[in-house]
């Protein structure tokens, strides 16, 4: 597993499509019209016209939404559940889950949080998130013990293996588990949870695909390329973090 987890960081920036895509326009620029080498020139032509219609377009969008996301739509919150359980990764996911508790038969249900730092170097990484976490905790009404944090996590692998210890540990391993997590990480997130035969409702605390700005006025303000850049890459990440995770 350590293994796995030094691999996929070290190659994660390695994999990103906008990382290589650029990489790939600089240098085939430089060969091709510097170095005047004509084959170079149809590369860079070729590399430059993919990354244009991804750059310009919907494709990561539209990606994330038929494959990742649109399985989610219509799911419904539950009445009832033994725990609540936020992999690290964005604050929103514990504010969605705190709120959550607000539902009635679910005010007395406890939130595990598993915290962790996936930098390879740990001492000069912040875990912002935890300590986000603990200061909402005391600046609310919540009480403390209504969040459990689980010990360190370094990746979504081990995110489900700290909750599988945690229930084994207590004798609840059949617990019904509502994950709350990003929409387009869930079908990766219960994959993982698969492995150690958790009993998993999924909820999605957001989606990217439904932040689109409505309207012509208000679609034309929110023409940022760089977003669809961003969507193709969270898609193409998912994608093969997805593949390799059916190994581990």
């Amino acid at each position: 597993m350590s293994l796995y987890f030094y691999f996929s960081k070290i190659f994660s920036p390695l994999i990103i499509p906008s990382n290589i895509l650029i990489f790939l326009l600089i240098i085939f620029f430089y060969i091709g019209f510097f170095k005047k080498k004509i084959f170079f020139r149809k590369v860079f032509t070729f590399i430059f016209v993919i990354f244009s219609i991804i750059s310009v377009f919907p494709v990561g969008h539209n990606l994330i939404y038929f494959f990742l996301e649109k399985k989610f739509y219509s799911i419904e919150t539950p009445d009832k559940a033994d725990y609540i359980f936020v992999p690290s990764g964005s604050l929103r996911r514990t504010i969605y889950a705190i709120n959550l508790r607000n539902n009635p038969g679910l005010d007395q249900v406890k939130i595990l949080f598993s915290s962790g730092i996936g930098y390879l170097d740990k001492e000069n990484g912040i875990d912002e998130e935890t300590f986000l976490i603990k200061n909402l905790i005391s600046s609310s009404n919540l009480n403390s013990d209504s969040i459990i944090f689980l010990p360190e996590a370094r990746n979504t692998f081990e995110n489900f293996k700290r909750l599988n210890e945690f229930l084994i540990e207590k004798n609840e391993s059949e617990s019904k588990i509502i994950l709350i997590t990003d929409a387009f990480h869930m079908s990766r997130s219960l994959s993982m949870a698969k492995k150690f035969n958790l009993n998993i409702f999924a909820l999605p605390s957001n989606y990217i695909t439904k932040q689109n700005p409505t309207g012509i006025i208000n679609s034309y303000q929110g023409i940022y390329f760089v977003n669809n850049l961003i969507k193709f890459d969270i898609f193409i990440k998912e994608l093969i973090s997805r593949s390799f995770s059916r190994f581990l």
